[in-house]
């Protein structure tokens, strides 16, 4: 884990330090919301060693598309989906390819950037890029949570998305596996003022949704598998999920 966590730590620094301008990214929303929802996932950032095989990859599997920003120093491709962004992918520099390593980053909504990372620090949490200003994006923080997940913190300048139904190929969950439940909960409750809810399911995990404006934002889990560190998992709504499994064999 500490190797897997060093080698994020050393992409996000480099990616947003190493040129003197910072890259070109959209914003949250191309029009502003002039409205907040802390405690909700708004934004979601791919890195990659290999941006021209995933294009294809989700290409196939959701018809997105893509529009590629920045100089050579720092590109920046943004996703789009029926021509609206919903995501990003920046490439992973000086890693072995071999490694195959790639992993998105899920962006949270906070209500007072200065508070929560005061929190992180406070909790078990360690801070790996302390809030700096993106043009376009607005402030923005990458940190471990208590349990080592990578987590962006965002406040973002135009506003966050509005709540609405799930949108076929986009982003409509995020989940967090973690090896301890009770700590993760206690962590994210006191961060964002969630709630949280108790489901139980057919396996042995019970299933945790975290509440906030009487919405649910996200699940916790107890990692179901072995050899896996935690992180946050986001989920792509589709129609079915049958024909997705067979374009991605």
């Amino acid at each position: 884990m500490l190797r897997t966590n060093l080698l994020i730590t050393t992409t996000i620094l480099l990616f947003i330090s190493c040129s003197p301008e910072l890259p070109v990214v959209p914003p949250i929303n191309t029009t502003p919301t002039n409205e907040f929802h802390p405690g909700k996932f708004v934004w979601w950032d791919l890195m990659t060693y290999d941006i021209p095989s995933v294009k294809i990859f989700y290409s196939e599997l959701f018809g997105w598309t893509y529009l590629d920003v920045g100089e050579s120093d720092n590109d920046y491709t943004v996703v789009l989906q029926d021509g609206k962004p919903i995501a990003g992918m920046f490439k992973l520099r000086d890693v072995d390819p071999k490694q195959g390593f790639s992993q998105w980053i899920s962006y949270l909504s906070v209500a007072d950037m200065n508070q929560s990372i005061n929190y992180v620090k406070a909790n078990g949490g360690k801070i790996y890029r302390e809030p700096f200003e993106l043009p376009n994006r607005g402030a923005i923080a990458f940190i471990f949570d208590s349990q080592q997940a990578i987590i962006a913190l965002v406040k973002s300048s135009s506003g966050d998305p509005v709540d609405q139904d799930p949108v076929y190929n986009r982003w409509f969950w995020t989940e967090l596996w973690t090896n301890d439940v009770d700590n993760s909960i206690k962590f994210y409750k006191e961060l964002c003022r969630y709630n949280n809810r108790i489901f139980d399911t057919r396996a042995d995990n019970k299933y945790y949704v975290l509440e906030n404006e009487n919405r649910p934002r996200a699940g916790i889990v107890k990692i179901p598998f072995e050899n896996v560190k935690p992180h946050w998992m986001p989920y792509i709504a589709v129609k079915d999920p049958s024909e997705i499994v067979k374009k991605v064999e």
